[in-house]
Protein backbone atom coordinates (compact mmCIF):
# COMPACT_ATOMS: atom_id res chain seq x y z
CA UNK A 1 0.00 0.00 0.00
CA UNK A 2 2.88 2.39 0.64
CA UNK A 3 4.09 1.83 -2.41
CA UNK A 4 0.44 2.77 -3.93
CA UNK A 5 0.55 5.72 -1.86
CA UNK A 6 3.52 7.02 -2.79
CA UNK A 7 3.05 6.44 -6.49
CA UNK A 8 0.04 8.80 -6.81
CA UNK A 9 1.24 11.23 -5.00
CA UNK A 10 3.66 11.49 -7.49
CA UNK A 11 1.18 11.25 -10.10
CA UNK A 12 -0.14 14.14 -9.00
CA UNK A 13 2.80 15.88 -8.81
CA UNK A 14 3.00 14.84 -12.57
CA UNK A 15 -0.27 16.08 -12.62
CA UNK A 16 0.11 19.31 -11.47
CA UNK A 17 3.79 20.77 -13.33
CA UNK A 18 2.90 19.71 -16.60
CA UNK A 19 -0.73 21.37 -16.49
CA UNK A 20 1.15 24.35 -15.21
CA UNK A 21 1.89 24.76 -19.02
CA UNK A 22 -1.88 25.58 -19.83
CA UNK A 23 -2.14 28.47 -17.64
CA UNK A 24 1.16 29.62 -18.61
CA UNK A 25 -0.07 29.52 -22.55
CA UNK A 26 -3.15 30.59 -22.15
CA UNK A 27 -1.97 34.22 -20.08
CA UNK A 28 1.11 34.66 -22.83
CA UNK A 29 -0.74 36.80 -24.60
CA UNK A 30 -2.39 38.69 -21.53
CA UNK A 31 0.80 38.85 -20.18
CA UNK A 32 2.12 40.62 -23.48
CA UNK A 33 -0.84 42.77 -24.11
CA UNK A 34 0.46 45.99 -23.92
CA UNK A 35 3.36 45.06 -26.49
CA UNK A 36 0.98 43.61 -29.26
CA UNK A 37 -1.24 46.70 -28.98
CA UNK A 38 1.40 49.00 -29.54
CA UNK A 39 4.11 46.92 -31.12
CA UNK A 40 1.44 44.83 -33.71
CA UNK A 41 -1.06 47.34 -33.66
CA UNK A 42 -3.95 44.96 -32.34
CA UNK A 43 -7.15 46.49 -31.11
CA UNK A 44 -8.11 45.53 -27.41
CA UNK A 45 -11.37 44.12 -29.07
CA UNK A 46 -9.10 41.99 -31.09
CA UNK A 47 -6.42 41.28 -28.10
CA UNK A 48 -9.64 40.03 -25.68
CA UNK A 49 -11.14 38.21 -28.63
CA UNK A 50 -7.25 36.43 -29.41
CA UNK A 51 -7.55 35.99 -25.31
CA UNK A 52 -11.45 34.43 -25.57
CA UNK A 53 -10.59 32.36 -28.32
CA UNK A 54 -8.83 30.09 -26.38
CA UNK A 55 -12.23 28.96 -24.74
CA UNK A 56 -14.25 28.42 -27.73
CA UNK A 57 -13.50 25.21 -28.95
CA UNK A 58 -14.83 24.18 -25.71
CA UNK A 59 -18.17 24.97 -27.35
CA UNK A 60 -18.00 22.53 -29.53
CA UNK A 61 -15.57 19.89 -28.00
CA UNK A 62 -16.88 19.93 -24.37
CA UNK A 63 -19.37 17.18 -24.58
CA UNK A 64 -18.47 14.89 -27.54
CA UNK A 65 -14.36 15.06 -26.14
CA UNK A 66 -15.56 12.45 -23.21
CA UNK A 67 -16.16 9.83 -26.26
CA UNK A 68 -12.28 9.69 -27.01
CA UNK A 69 -11.31 7.62 -24.00
CA UNK A 70 -13.15 4.92 -25.84
CA UNK A 71 -10.54 4.80 -28.60
CA UNK A 72 -7.09 6.02 -27.15
CA UNK A 73 -5.37 6.01 -23.82
CA UNK A 74 -5.35 8.55 -21.34
CA UNK A 75 -2.24 9.23 -21.78
CA UNK A 76 -2.25 9.60 -25.39
CA UNK A 77 -5.14 12.86 -25.16
CA UNK A 78 -3.52 14.65 -23.19
CA UNK A 79 -0.36 14.57 -24.55
CA UNK A 80 -2.02 15.39 -27.73
CA UNK A 81 -3.46 17.98 -26.02
CA UNK A 82 -0.29 19.77 -24.59
CA UNK A 83 0.93 19.47 -28.47
CA UNK A 84 -1.77 21.64 -29.19
CA UNK A 85 -0.89 24.19 -26.88
CA UNK A 86 2.46 24.11 -28.22
CA UNK A 87 1.60 24.19 -31.68
CA UNK A 88 -0.73 26.95 -31.29
CA UNK A 89 1.16 29.04 -29.45
CA UNK A 90 3.86 28.86 -32.34
CA UNK A 91 1.10 29.63 -35.28
CA UNK A 92 0.87 32.71 -32.96
CA UNK A 93 4.28 33.69 -32.52
CA UNK A 94 4.64 33.46 -36.66
CA UNK A 95 2.65 36.08 -37.75
CA UNK A 96 1.16 39.71 -37.20
CA UNK A 97 -1.80 38.83 -38.64
CA UNK A 98 -4.86 38.75 -36.70
CA UNK A 99 -6.68 36.14 -38.58
CA UNK A 100 -3.56 33.34 -38.38
CA UNK A 101 -3.33 34.67 -34.71
CA UNK A 102 -6.72 33.57 -33.97
CA UNK A 103 -6.39 30.50 -35.63
CA UNK A 104 -3.50 29.40 -33.32
CA UNK A 105 -5.57 30.41 -30.30
CA UNK A 106 -8.03 28.25 -31.48
CA UNK A 107 -5.37 25.29 -32.21
CA UNK A 108 -4.54 26.21 -28.49
CA UNK A 109 -8.05 25.95 -27.18
CA UNK A 110 -8.49 22.68 -28.51
CA UNK A 111 -5.37 21.18 -26.38
CA UNK A 112 -7.19 23.03 -23.43
CA UNK A 113 -10.47 21.52 -24.05
CA UNK A 114 -8.56 17.27 -23.93
CA UNK A 115 -6.47 18.42 -21.02
CA UNK A 116 -9.24 20.16 -18.68
CA UNK A 117 -11.18 16.94 -19.44
CA UNK A 118 -8.85 13.89 -19.21
CA UNK A 119 -6.37 15.69 -16.48
CA UNK A 120 -9.86 15.20 -13.92
CA UNK A 121 -10.36 11.70 -15.16
CA UNK A 122 -7.04 10.11 -14.62
CA UNK A 123 -6.91 12.27 -11.01
CA UNK A 124 -10.28 10.94 -10.62
CA UNK A 125 -8.44 6.93 -11.84
CA UNK A 126 -5.95 7.65 -9.05
CA UNK A 127 -8.12 9.20 -6.33
CA UNK A 128 -11.20 7.70 -6.22
CA UNK A 129 -12.34 6.99 -2.98
CA UNK A 130 -9.01 8.36 -1.33
CA UNK A 131 -8.23 11.65 -0.67
CA UNK A 132 -9.99 12.91 -3.86
CA UNK A 133 -10.91 16.34 -2.71
CA UNK A 134 -7.69 17.01 -1.75
CA UNK A 135 -6.42 15.75 -5.22
CA UNK A 136 -8.48 17.83 -7.42
CA UNK A 137 -8.31 20.88 -5.46
CA UNK A 138 -4.30 20.78 -5.87
CA UNK A 139 -4.52 20.12 -9.31
CA UNK A 140 -7.47 22.93 -10.01
CA UNK A 141 -4.52 25.11 -8.81
CA UNK A 142 -2.15 24.58 -11.14
CA UNK A 143 -4.18 26.56 -13.37
CA UNK A 144 -3.87 30.03 -11.66
CA UNK A 145 -0.62 28.65 -10.79
CA UNK A 146 0.57 28.72 -14.02
CA UNK A 147 -1.49 32.13 -15.24
CA UNK A 148 0.86 33.28 -12.31
CA UNK A 149 4.24 32.32 -13.80
CA UNK A 150 3.25 33.89 -17.11
CA UNK A 151 2.78 37.21 -15.42
CA UNK A 152 5.90 37.10 -13.52
CA UNK A 153 7.92 35.84 -16.25
CA UNK A 154 6.66 36.70 -19.98
CA UNK A 155 6.82 40.80 -19.51
CA UNK A 156 10.41 40.77 -18.40
CA UNK A 157 11.33 38.34 -21.24
CA UNK A 158 9.00 40.19 -23.38
CA UNK A 159 10.58 43.37 -22.59
CA UNK A 160 14.38 42.43 -23.09
CA UNK A 161 13.62 39.74 -26.24
CA UNK A 162 10.28 40.65 -27.44
CA UNK A 163 6.76 39.23 -27.68
CA UNK A 164 7.46 36.14 -29.84
CA UNK A 165 10.26 35.16 -27.53
CA UNK A 166 8.17 35.42 -24.55
CA UNK A 167 5.25 33.18 -26.26
CA UNK A 168 7.54 30.82 -27.57
CA UNK A 169 8.46 30.21 -24.18
CA UNK A 170 5.04 28.88 -23.26
CA UNK A 171 5.51 26.69 -26.07
CA UNK A 172 8.50 25.25 -25.14
CA UNK A 173 6.87 24.62 -22.01
CA UNK A 174 3.73 23.09 -23.18
CA UNK A 175 6.11 20.37 -25.42
CA UNK A 176 8.25 19.61 -22.82
CA UNK A 177 5.09 19.04 -21.14
CA UNK A 178 3.74 16.31 -23.75
CA UNK A 179 7.06 14.79 -24.12
CA UNK A 180 6.98 14.33 -19.68
CA UNK A 181 3.76 13.32 -19.58
CA UNK A 182 3.58 10.38 -21.90
CA UNK A 183 6.92 9.15 -20.82
CA UNK A 184 5.74 9.20 -16.85
CA UNK A 185 2.59 8.60 -16.85
CA UNK A 186 1.53 5.19 -15.96
CA UNK A 187 -2.59 4.50 -15.21
CA UNK A 188 -3.70 3.00 -11.86
CA UNK A 189 -2.41 -0.72 -10.91
CA UNK A 190 -4.52 -1.45 -8.61
CA UNK A 191 -8.31 -1.25 -9.26
CA UNK A 192 -10.90 -1.93 -6.54
CA UNK A 193 -12.61 -5.40 -7.05
CA UNK A 194 -15.92 -3.67 -5.61
CA UNK A 195 -16.04 -1.17 -8.43
CA UNK A 196 -18.42 -1.09 -11.01
CA UNK A 197 -18.81 1.27 -13.93
CA UNK A 198 -22.21 3.25 -13.47
CA UNK A 199 -24.80 3.06 -16.68
CA UNK A 200 -24.97 6.56 -17.32
CA UNK A 201 -28.05 7.56 -19.15
CA UNK A 202 -28.04 10.34 -21.47
CA UNK A 203 -31.19 12.46 -19.69
CA UNK A 204 -31.76 15.03 -17.14
CA UNK A 205 -35.18 15.62 -15.73
CA UNK A 206 -36.40 19.22 -15.50
CA UNK A 207 -35.32 19.75 -12.31
CA UNK A 208 -31.77 18.65 -12.59
CA UNK A 209 -31.88 20.57 -16.08
CA UNK A 210 -32.72 23.43 -13.93
CA UNK A 211 -30.28 22.94 -11.04
CA UNK A 212 -27.26 21.50 -13.51
CA UNK A 213 -27.61 25.17 -15.65
CA UNK A 214 -28.04 27.10 -12.46
CA UNK A 215 -24.54 25.86 -11.04
CA UNK A 216 -22.85 25.87 -14.97
CA UNK A 217 -23.59 29.37 -14.56
CA UNK A 218 -22.62 30.23 -11.51
CA UNK A 219 -18.80 28.27 -12.45
CA UNK A 220 -18.59 30.43 -15.91
CA UNK A 221 -19.40 33.93 -14.51
CA UNK A 222 -17.25 33.31 -11.78
CA UNK A 223 -14.35 32.38 -14.00
CA UNK A 224 -15.34 34.80 -16.57
CA UNK A 225 -15.33 37.55 -14.25
CA UNK A 226 -11.45 36.28 -13.27
CA UNK A 227 -10.79 36.35 -17.15
CA UNK A 228 -11.78 39.76 -17.33
CA UNK A 229 -9.80 40.68 -14.47
CA UNK A 230 -6.27 38.65 -16.35
CA UNK A 231 -7.30 40.37 -19.81
CA UNK A 232 -7.10 43.98 -18.65
CA UNK A 233 -6.31 44.68 -14.93
CA UNK A 234 -2.74 45.26 -16.13
CA UNK A 235 -3.71 47.97 -18.50
CA UNK A 236 -5.86 49.52 -15.93
CA UNK A 237 -2.70 50.04 -13.58
CA UNK A 238 -0.47 50.68 -16.80
CA UNK A 239 -3.23 53.66 -16.95
CA UNK A 240 -2.87 55.24 -13.74
CA UNK A 241 1.14 55.43 -14.21
CA UNK A 242 2.07 52.07 -12.63
CA UNK A 243 5.15 50.66 -14.65
CA UNK A 244 4.35 47.63 -16.76
CA UNK A 245 6.90 45.45 -14.64
CA UNK A 246 5.42 46.31 -11.09
CA UNK A 247 1.95 45.90 -12.60
CA UNK A 248 2.92 42.66 -13.39
CA UNK A 249 4.97 41.82 -10.48
CA UNK A 250 1.88 42.88 -8.30
CA UNK A 251 -1.18 40.41 -10.18
CA UNK A 252 1.29 37.81 -10.28
CA UNK A 253 1.20 37.99 -6.59
CA UNK A 254 -2.18 38.51 -6.47
CA UNK A 255 -2.47 34.90 -8.79
CA UNK A 256 -0.26 33.01 -6.50
CA UNK A 257 -2.80 34.47 -3.70
CA UNK A 258 -5.76 32.75 -5.46
CA UNK A 259 -3.55 29.40 -5.34
CA UNK A 260 -3.72 29.80 -1.15
CA UNK A 261 -7.08 30.79 -1.27
CA UNK A 262 -9.11 28.45 -3.22
CA UNK A 263 -8.42 25.59 -1.35
CA UNK A 264 -8.21 27.72 1.93
CA UNK A 265 -11.52 29.23 1.33
CA UNK A 266 -13.12 25.25 0.57
CA UNK A 267 -11.66 24.52 3.86
CA UNK A 268 -13.41 26.95 5.58
CA UNK A 269 -16.38 26.07 3.93
CA UNK A 270 -16.57 22.22 4.71
CA UNK A 271 -15.23 22.40 8.07
CA UNK A 272 -17.60 25.19 9.49
CA UNK A 273 -20.36 24.90 7.33
CA UNK A 274 -19.92 28.36 5.94
CA UNK A 275 -20.26 28.08 2.34
CA UNK A 276 -23.00 30.65 1.86
CA UNK A 277 -21.15 33.49 3.90
CA UNK A 278 -17.42 32.87 1.99
CA UNK A 279 -19.26 32.74 -1.34
CA UNK A 280 -21.10 36.23 -0.45
CA UNK A 281 -18.57 37.67 1.14
CA UNK A 282 -15.80 36.49 -1.14
CA UNK A 283 -17.80 37.97 -4.36
CA UNK A 284 -18.74 41.36 -2.23
CA UNK A 285 -14.75 41.93 -2.10
CA UNK A 286 -13.95 40.72 -5.85
CA UNK A 287 -16.87 43.58 -7.02
CA UNK A 288 -15.03 46.30 -5.05
CA UNK A 289 -11.99 45.36 -6.13
CA UNK A 290 -12.75 45.58 -9.47
CA UNK A 291 -14.94 48.59 -9.62
CA UNK A 292 -12.22 50.43 -7.76
CA UNK A 293 -8.69 49.16 -9.44
CA UNK A 294 -9.25 51.20 -12.49
CA UNK A 295 -8.98 54.53 -10.43
CA UNK A 296 -5.10 53.33 -9.02
CA UNK A 297 -6.11 54.48 -5.04
CA UNK A 298 -4.81 51.50 -3.15
CA UNK A 299 -4.02 49.44 -6.19
CA UNK A 300 -1.54 46.99 -4.55
CA UNK A 301 -4.01 46.74 -1.61
CA UNK A 302 -6.97 46.12 -4.04
CA UNK A 303 -5.09 43.73 -5.60
CA UNK A 304 -3.96 41.71 -2.21
CA UNK A 305 -7.83 41.58 -1.78
CA UNK A 306 -8.64 40.27 -4.59
CA UNK A 307 -6.22 37.58 -4.50
CA UNK A 308 -6.35 36.69 -0.91
CA UNK A 309 -10.49 36.65 -0.60
CA UNK A 310 -12.16 37.85 -3.75
CA UNK A 311 -11.60 34.15 -5.64
CA UNK A 312 -11.45 32.33 -2.51
CA UNK A 313 -15.24 30.98 -3.57
CA UNK A 314 -14.01 28.49 -6.38
CA UNK A 315 -13.94 25.55 -4.74
CA UNK A 316 -17.14 26.21 -3.41
CA UNK A 317 -19.05 27.39 -6.40
CA UNK A 318 -17.20 24.34 -8.30
CA UNK A 319 -18.64 21.58 -5.95
CA UNK A 320 -22.21 22.54 -6.97
CA UNK A 321 -22.01 20.47 -10.12
CA UNK A 322 -21.72 17.08 -7.89
CA UNK A 323 -24.98 18.06 -6.27
CA UNK A 324 -27.12 19.28 -9.68
CA UNK A 325 -27.17 15.68 -11.22
CA UNK A 326 -26.96 12.01 -9.92
CA UNK A 327 -24.09 9.92 -10.59
CA UNK A 328 -25.98 8.10 -12.65
CA UNK A 329 -26.28 10.65 -15.64
CA UNK A 330 -22.90 12.78 -14.51
CA UNK A 331 -21.24 12.33 -17.55
CA UNK A 332 -24.47 14.13 -19.73
CA UNK A 333 -24.78 16.84 -16.80
CA UNK A 334 -20.79 17.55 -16.94
CA UNK A 335 -21.04 17.87 -20.89
CA UNK A 336 -24.01 20.15 -20.04
CA UNK A 337 -22.08 22.00 -17.51
CA UNK A 338 -18.57 22.37 -19.60
CA UNK A 339 -20.64 23.79 -22.58
CA UNK A 340 -22.25 26.71 -20.75
CA UNK A 341 -18.63 27.33 -19.08
CA UNK A 342 -16.98 27.64 -22.32
CA UNK A 343 -19.42 29.41 -23.82
CA UNK A 344 -19.22 32.57 -20.95
CA UNK A 345 -15.03 32.27 -20.63
CA UNK A 346 -14.87 32.23 -24.65
CA UNK A 347 -17.60 35.64 -25.23
CA UNK A 348 -16.48 37.92 -21.69
CA UNK A 349 -12.64 38.99 -22.79
CA UNK A 350 -14.53 39.31 -26.53
CA UNK A 351 -17.15 41.49 -24.90
CA UNK A 352 -14.49 43.75 -22.59
CA UNK A 353 -12.60 43.85 -25.00
CA UNK A 354 -15.05 46.06 -27.15
CA UNK A 355 -16.26 47.60 -24.47
CA UNK A 356 -12.69 49.11 -23.33
CA UNK A 357 -12.29 50.39 -27.25
CA UNK A 358 -16.10 52.01 -26.90
CA UNK A 359 -15.04 54.19 -23.83
CA UNK A 360 -11.23 54.04 -24.38
CA UNK A 361 -10.35 52.44 -20.85
CA UNK A 362 -10.67 49.94 -18.58
CA UNK A 363 -13.43 51.55 -15.83
CA UNK A 364 -15.98 49.84 -17.79
CA UNK A 365 -14.06 46.28 -18.91
CA UNK A 366 -13.46 45.92 -15.12
CA UNK A 367 -16.97 46.91 -14.46
CA UNK A 368 -18.44 44.38 -16.11
CA UNK A 369 -16.21 42.04 -14.74
CA UNK A 370 -17.66 42.77 -11.20
CA UNK A 371 -21.37 42.64 -12.93
CA UNK A 372 -20.23 38.92 -13.81
CA UNK A 373 -18.89 38.04 -9.84
CA UNK A 374 -22.14 39.39 -8.63
CA UNK A 375 -23.94 37.19 -11.10
CA UNK A 376 -21.84 34.04 -10.08
CA UNK A 377 -23.05 35.18 -6.35
CA UNK A 378 -26.67 35.03 -7.33
CA UNK A 379 -27.03 32.35 -9.46
CA UNK A 380 -25.65 30.25 -6.38
CA UNK A 381 -27.49 32.00 -3.87
CA UNK A 382 -30.46 30.74 -6.78
CA UNK A 383 -29.15 26.84 -7.10
CA UNK A 384 -28.84 26.89 -2.94
CA UNK A 385 -32.29 27.84 -2.56
CA UNK A 386 -33.72 25.11 -5.14
CA UNK A 387 -31.90 22.45 -3.10
CA UNK A 388 -33.48 23.55 0.18
CA UNK A 389 -36.84 23.89 -1.39
CA UNK A 390 -36.53 20.28 -2.36
CA UNK A 391 -35.22 19.46 0.76
CA UNK A 392 -37.90 20.90 2.39
CA UNK A 393 -40.55 19.34 0.37
CA UNK A 394 -39.13 15.69 0.67
CA UNK A 395 -39.18 16.12 4.10
CA UNK A 396 -42.61 17.27 4.32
Amino acid sequence: MNGVLNNRWLMLVLFFLTRLSMGFQFQSLGSVGPDLVSGVGLSNFELGSLIGLFMLPGLFLAFPGGYLGGYFRDKSIISFGLMCLCGGGLIVVASNDFNIMSLGRIVCGVGFVLTTMYFSKVTIDWFEGRELATAMGILIISWPGGIALSQAIHPLVSLEAGWRVAVSTASIFCSGSAVAFYVLYKPPELIQSHSRPINQENKLSKEEWHRTILAALSWAFYNAGYLVFLSFASLALIEVGVSTLTAAAGLSFCSFLIMLSIPFGGFLADKFSLHAVIVFLSSLIAITSLLLLPFGTFWATLSFLFGAFGMSAGGIIIALSGRAMPANRRAFGLGIFQTVYFFFAAASPILAGWLYDYVGNSKLALAFAALLFFFAWLTYFSFTKICKKAEANMEG
